[in-house]
């Protein structure tokens, strides 16, 4: 099955929600900020920085917002690199997609400090022809434009499998599949 393929990392190809939701939620909690049920909604298409900037900004976190995330990251790469594993059938999907010819790539909002260190401790680091964040373009996944640029840098077209229906939704409306 040859084509271009672009996968999002969190939530598809790794179950990493768990862990990540458990980090930030306790840096609230650990300042003893409270937050309403629907916050997980709210900080998932945000990625680390736009959450960090969220909770100096709109919660009220009397901390930097580099403080913030440099906290995060402290404790998320650690996780990444170590706790947080591949979906079943993802490894096996994707080197069955790379033996039939398939050009496999990441895009996803989570910065590379992460999502390296993830699929390189999940041994599929090398079956991706290039791993892009949306650092790398200074866009969220949730604006159309990061989609065309992705393209651009590709040189084709491609498929989106992400598990947002935002994202999905966004890609959809750049013009892709």
């Amino acid at each position: 099955m040859q084509g271009v393929y672009v996968f999002d990392l969190d939530g598809t190809l790794v179950d990493s929600m768990t862990p990540a939701v458990n980090i930030v939620l306790r840096f609230l909690d650990e300042h003893g900020v409270s937050y309403t049920p629907d916050i997980v909604k709210i900080l998932t298409p945000l990625g680390f920085k736009g959450i960090a900037r969220y909770y100096a900004t709109e919660l009220g976190v009397k901390t930097s917002e580099e403080e913030i995330y440099a906290v995060f990251q402290e404790r998320l790469k650690v996780a990444y690199a170590k706790e947080i594993f591949l979906k079943p059938y993802v490894k096996e999907t994707l080197n069955r997609l790379k033996q039939e010819g398939a050009s496999l790539n990441v895009l996803t909002a989570s910065p590379h400090v992460f999502t390296d260190a993830c699929l390189k401790n999940n041994g599929v680091y090398e079956l991706f022809d290039n791993v892009f964040s949306s650092e790398d373009f200074s866009m969220l996944k949730s604006d159309e434009r990061i989609y065309k640029e992705a393209k651009k840098r590709l040189g084709s077209s491609f498929v989106m499998v992400d598990d947002s229906v935002t994202v999905v939704k966004t890609a959809k409306k750049a013009g892709f599949p």
